[in-house]
């Protein structure tokens, strides 16, 4: 077990650990290196092999803060969660990514697709891209209620319950963005996520490193890049759903040089 994982779950059964293992305690007063940042060939071997066996444990969705997550996410939050880069970068994936879906499944353009917006709020960083149907499911009805391209509106809290009250085959693009660290039930959302896809639909989880840190399941904090991009594949991995790929993707390769948030985006896709 790397020796991150095991301190931070030492730290949530309540064992005394020294400062200088808490997360983001810097050691002076000097700026810290930048965060080791996955190759082209990283990326293209991340989903290469798989364990028999499920590799998480419940300690691993635990979190700091475990109270009601209603009480969290009660009051409205309509900010951005990451920089203008980032945002910039996310929109013009989903804009592309859309097309080329649509562009698969033989629509005539991404006003044919139907999207599911999971963990949704006021924005879902469409751009250009029009979807003829746009179900956001969130926590917060003031936040959905602000997001103009959603055409039906959900509340409801995952982590309560990773069922979702949608029929099978339904959608050919499923949205999860910027918030997958906060998924007690990934593997049990991502199941779900592909039950309601449409065959050669896809399941477009998009994550950088910036988060509320209280809220962040154990399995995601302190790891690198490439760790958390093998982790949601293997969400995807071991939901057990007919899934035909999965690809990561770096959708701010020179982040290193602009020192802005990393943005990047793990797509399975349905057989």
């Amino acid at each position: 077990m790397p020796n991150n994982l095991l301190r931070r779950r030492w730290f949530l059964q309540g064992v005394a650990v020294s400062p200088t293992w808490l997360p983001f305690r810097s050691q002076s007063n000097a700026k810290p290196p930048p965060p080791p940042h996955p190759s082209r060939d990283e990326l293209a071997g991340a989903f290469e092999e798989w364990e028999d066996m499920v590799p998480f444990e419940n300690e691993d969705f635990r979190r700091f803060d475990e109270s009601n997550d209603k009480l969290f996410y009660d009051e409205p939050k309509l900010v951005e969660h990451i920089d203008k880069a980032g945002v910039s970068a996310l929109t013009r994936f989903h804009e592309t990514e859309l097309q080329n879906i649509a562009q698969g499944l033989g629509k005539s353009s991404t006003q044919d697709l139907d999207v599911l917006d999971l963990c949704s709020s006021w924005v879902s960083h469409l751009g250009s891209a029009r979807p003829r149907k746009v179900v956001g499911l969130g926590m917060n009805m003031e936040e959905l209620q602000a997001n103009p391209v959603l055409t039906e509106r959900i509340v409801a809290d995952l982590n309560a319950s990773p069922k979702l009250d949608l029929p099978d085959s339904s959608f050919d693009a499923v949205l999860c963005q910027l918030s997958i660290d906060y998924l007690i039930k990934p593997i049990d959302v991502a199941a779900e996520a592909f039950r309601v896809l449409r065959p050669g639909g896809v399941f477009v989880v998009t994550f950088s490193n910036r988060l509320f840190f209280q809220k962040a399941v154990a399995v995601w904090t302190g790891k690198s890049d490439l760790d958390h991009i093998e982790t949601v594949g293997a969400f995807m991995h071991y939901s057990d759903a007919p899934i035909k790929s999965i690809h990561a993707f770096d959708l701010i390769p020179n982040v290193i040089k602009t020192g802005g948030d990393p943005l990047y985006a793990v797509v399975g896709t349905k057989s």
